[in-house]
């Protein structure tokens, strides 16, 4: 993940959208307020650590920026701009939003050209009226500033609305929403509001505020939060194409918008764009602008597919396709159609031949729930239970539950391709999430889904049920085969031709959701899953885990991998691609007992790492330990593979070119290749046996014990490794930079020390 989705990280769905800046902004005639409010005023500086700097957007053309904030990043040369202050209209009344509060506390308020700015803000908002302020929030020093620098008459309480007050500065959070109203009514009959974010004390105040600030044309966002180490200046510039409606409409108009990178504002763009359609009304002009301006109707979409995708810096068909789906799901979400089948459903995930029976049956699903001591979903998380049915896009199902089962916050969820994939350069599929969920109630539930897919029942990952029975009606058959239940024959002479585009293998470890078309022709399941299943008893052996699984890991093929890497593993599931290695190869029994997989050995051994204890740098290392424990215990294939160091030899080139080339820590953590070496040395003269003590010492060490520190994390591998092989490894660790205490080094001291040969001194 890139240090950018720390900041925006709410904007994932639209997340590298590269091609959407415009050049040229507004007009500069549009700029009514920016005159007046930054006469005279010099460089305004930015909040300094530890205040923040909040994300506002315009979602329209009438509000106006005024002063934005430089976002640096990690790119030389490179940097982008976010709205800092912004004006507005309401009816009669004006409003200037601040994406800070700090300006209105000190130091800021103390600022020479932060107050001359707020003196401008305070004629602009009063006109020829005396300024009476009534001031919500702040403290002494933004007083003693308007009364004396300002020379305005304080009025009212922090209570309640004064009806003489002219100005009303908000610096503190609004939860009452008849209050709300009453906020809005003072705006709309010729009152000016000033508003800083955000709250630090009450994070959620922005988000209670945007129902105001949105009939203004205006969001605040309570995420994606600023931080600048020292100080830094405002801009007055002409605000960049990626940020405001109105830049944003002049490129979606001229078709300008070159392919650039996130760090130069496509996120922004995206996010903009998502924000106004997600807010304003159907109705409203600038929805009805970006329905034209895309050639907007739900029957004729733009549908990426492989045979012609859609990509960045190719037209503007890839930003047409997103605004198009943007403008869809708010037309769904505000009429709802259970029967709309959307165009892509036909390419992907496929469609369910219209002859294909549609069934009616019961079910009674066995339930696997519960944590298995590896990297878990959030705590509140439902388990997907697989039903061997098929939902088609456009139709509708119904579910039965008994009453007591209705009780138990169960949920239906149509398909399984939940990742966002709209970041990706090249769309080859539908970018969104393709999965619908439904709470399931007492009698029946209708569900249904624009794009189908296989049909799964979530179970909280806490209930205490040891079976679920439904009656489903209006489902197709999907292949699936389960290990030790379903019969070969049944297999290959039915169920392998069932009608559905998706098809499941499964076992009590691991469950393949595969294209259909990848298993017509597979003979034997059983043997396929017996060694996945062989694997998963490997990799558990390593990481000491308590068998049988509570529930099977779950891989899932995708025409397209969302995380932008060939394989991806989260908490829920591994996501391989459609293709000869990422597909076809998984599911070759003969292949994989000839060759190996390092790629699904790899993902699956995400899936045991150590997460709370390994130290920064490990994730894409001692993964690998678990890769080659496949290889070299399940395959006898030894340790050289063709994905990591292929022989001893290159160990040892590899390890002496770094001790040769200023080897530093740093180096040895951005390599995940050069610091496998240092586990392979150790492998390779110990043996698996201190790694197997290490790792079951590990899995016995209470959550509430974990190291804290990335030091002590370091101290507990090497402490826990020198006593299982009976070594002092300091000067090991030492050559190698891997930092350690000297508390650790000295309770070391004891055992002898120890070198590989091509380590120690010529």
């Amino acid at each position: 993940m890139s240090v950018f989705s720390s900041y925006y990280q709410p904007f994932g769905r639209w997340l590298f959208l590269l091609l959407l800046l415009g050049q040229a902004p507004e007009l500069a005639a549009q700029e009514l307020d920016k005159p007046p409010l930054l006469q005279g005023v010099g460089p305004v500086p930015l909040p300094v650590k530890p205040e923040v700097l909040s994300t506002t957007l315009t979602l329209t053309k009438q509000p106006e920026i005024i002063l934005t904030a430089p976002v640096e990043t990690p790119l030389p040369d490179q940097s982008f701009q976010t709205i800092a202050v912004v004006t507005s209209r309401l009816g009669k009344g004006k409003l200037v939003v601040f994406s800070a509060a700090a300006y209105f506390r000190p130091p800021l308020v103390q600022d020479t050209a932060v107050q001359h700015l707020l003196r401008n803000c305070l004629k602009w908002g009063s006109g020829t009226r005396p300024t009476r302020v009534q001031v919500w929030g702040g403290d002494g020093a933004l007083r003693r500033f308007l009364t004396r620098q300002a020379g305005v008459q304080l009025v009212g309480t922090a209570t309640a609305l004064d009806a003489t007050a002219n100005v009303l500065l908000l610096n503190q959070a609004v939860a009452d929403t008849r209050l709300l109203r009453s906020l809005e009514h003072f705006v709309r009959r010729g009152g000016t509001l000033f508003c800083g974010f955000p709250l630090p004390s009450t994070p959620n105040a922005p988000g209670q505020l945007n129902p105001l600030l949105v009939k203004a044309g205006l969001w605040q966002s309570t995420y994606s939060t600023l931080q600048y180490p020292t100080v830094h200046f405002l801009s007055a510039s002409p605000a960049p194409a990626h940020l405001g409606m109105r830049n944003i409409l002049h490129s979606l108009r001229t078709h300008h918008y070159p392919t650039v990178g996130p760090w130069q504002g496509g996120d922004l763009f995206a996010y903009t764009l998502e924000m106004a359609v997600a807010q304003l009304a159907p109705t409203s002009p600038v929805v009805q602008q970006l329905r034209n301006t895309v050639y907007y109707h739900p029957d004729s979409l733009l549908v990426p597919t492989p045979e012609r995708p859609l990509e960045q810096g190719n037209g503007p068909r890839y930003l047409a396709y997103h605004v198009q789906h943007r403008l869809l799901d708010q037309e769904l979400r505000a009429h709802p159609n259970p029967t709309y089948q959307a165009p892509a459903a036909a390419t992907f995930p496929g469609a369910v031949p219209t002859q294909a029976p549609r069934l009616t049956t019961e079910l009674a699903l066995p339930v696997k729930v519960g944590p298995q001591g590896l990297l878990e979903p959030a705590p509140v998380y439902r388990q997907p239970h697989s039903t061997g049915l098929y939902v088609p896009a456009g139709e509708i199902v119904r579910i039965s539950l008994s009453a007591t089962d209705a009780s138990r916050h169960l949920q239906a969820q149509i398909g399984v391709h939940e990742d966002d994939a709209s970041q990706l350069p090249t769309l080859t599929r539908e970018a969104f999430d393709l999965t619908h969920r439904f709470e399931l109630r007492h009698g029946y539930t209708e569900i249904y889904s624009p794009y189908g897919g296989l049909l799964l029942l979530n179970v909280p990952d806490t209930s205490t049920l040891h079976v679920v029975r439904l009656r489903v009606q209006g489902a197709v058959q999907a292949p699936r085969f389960e290990r030790g239940k379903t019969s070969l024959a049944e297999w290959q002479q039915t169920i392998r031709h069932y009608p559905a585009p998706w098809a499941e293998l499964a076992s009590e470890n691991i469950s393949l959701t595969v294209p259909a078309a990848r298993i017509r022709a597979l003979d034997d399941p059983e043997q396929l899953l017996a060694f996945w299943d062989a694997v998963l008893a490997t990799e558990a052996q390593l990481a000491a885990l308590p068998l049988p699984r509570r529930h099977p890991e779950r891989v899932i093929v995708d025409q397209v991998v969302a995380s932008g890497a060939y394989m991806f593993t989260d908490a829920k599931k591994i996501v391989v691609p459609n293709d000869t290695y990422g597909c076809a190869q998984m599911l070759d029994v003969h292949y994989l007992q000839q060759k190996g997989s390092w790629g699904h050995f790899h993902e699956l051994g995400h899936r045991h790492q150590f997460h709370g204890i390994d130290f920064s740098g490990l994730r894409e290392v001692s993964v690998n330990l678990y890769t080659l424990y496949v290889f070299d215990k399940l395959l006898h294939k030894g340790l050289y593979q063709e994905f990591g160091p292929q022989s001893r030899q290159q160990v040892a080139d590899d390890v002496t070119r770094y001790l040769d080339e200023s080897p530093s820590f740093e180096k040895w953590q951005s390599d995940p290749s050069l610091a496998l070496c240092m586990y392979i040395q150790l492998i390779s003269s110990f043996g698996w046996e201190p790694i197997e003590q290490v790792y079951r010492q590990y899995r016995q060490l209470p959550r509430s014990q974990y190291p804290t520190t990335e030091a002590a994390k370091r101290d507990y591998w090497f402490s826990a490794i020198c006593a299982a092989t009976h070594r002092n490894l300091g000067p090991f660790f030492a050559l190698w930079r891997v930092p350690v205490s000297p508390e650790a080094e000295k309770a070391a001291a004891g055992y002898p020390g120890w070198l590989p040969p091509e380590m120690q001194p010529k």
